[in-house]
């Protein structure tokens, strides 16, 4: 009777231990995030930050930075809680500029319960003023000589046109916001149109100088 109760007791305390062992074990829960918004002019500020927490053991995290490896640095930071998980973060640290908007970067995650490596796709979103503001005639236009004035901007930038020294006359140009129409081609025309281009962030200006002679056929413009 003795020898029965024994084994009773070894078999629940092995039990006991078997599953004890079994949760330890457990998968991070991963991902990327951004703290704030970016903008250019900043100095060295978190670009994107990966975490994996809840994990035990803890779990690896790396980065595919591709173009950017040399434009940022990466500070990865590990913390053990009460409970025997781990919190590892791992964050990108470089000064925002417009080359790095739309840059994708990809998380790599490594642990024990995962057959392969969990990649988490991040696209970095950087704002900035009017960047390279243009003015272009527009293509395939008819009855109408038609000019856009384009910008490189994040947020997109709002348009608007004035003339210098006179005001834009409503029956003989047609603005349409970042569009321009010269609806007539007379002399009185003539002259140096200005398109800003601005954001939030700030604001560019691009020029169109237009000029028509006396004689009608004698028309040309500077951009």
């Amino acid at each position: 009777m003795f020898s029965l109760q024994l084994k009773t007791i070894t078999f629940v305390l092995y039990f006991f231990i078997y599953k004890g062992e079994r949760a330890t074990v457990r998968p991070a829960n991963a991902s990327v995030t951004t703290d704030a918004t970016l903008v250019v002019g900043y100095s060295e500020f978190p670009l994107a930050t990966c975490t994996a927490s809840g994990s035990q053991p803890t779990a690896q995290v790396s980065w595919h930075l591709g173009t950017l490896i040399d434009s940022v640095k990466v500070l990865t930071n590990t913390v053990k809680h009460l409970d025997g998980t781990y919190t590892v973060t791992s964050s990108l640290i470089g000064a925002p500029t417009v080359e790095m908007n739309q840059h994708n970067v990809q998380c790599v995650v490594r642990h024990s319960t995962l057959k392969e490596d969990l990649e988490i796709n991040h696209k970095i979103v950087v704002h900035y003023p009017p960047q390279l503001v243009s003015v272009s005639p527009l293509e395939n236009f008819s009855s109408v000589h038609g000019y856009k004035c384009e910008a490189d901007a994040n947020p997109a930038a709002n348009f608007s046109w004035h003339r210098m020294h006179q005001a834009i006359p409503d029956d003989s140009i047609k603005v349409e916001g970042n569009r321009l129409y010269f609806l007539k081609l007379t002399p009185d025309l003539s002259g140096l149109y200005i398109c800003n281009a601005s954001n939030e962030y700030g604001a560019g200006f691009g020029s169109l100088y237009w000029h028509i002679g006396e004689n009608m056929g004698d028309n040309h413009s500077e951009i």
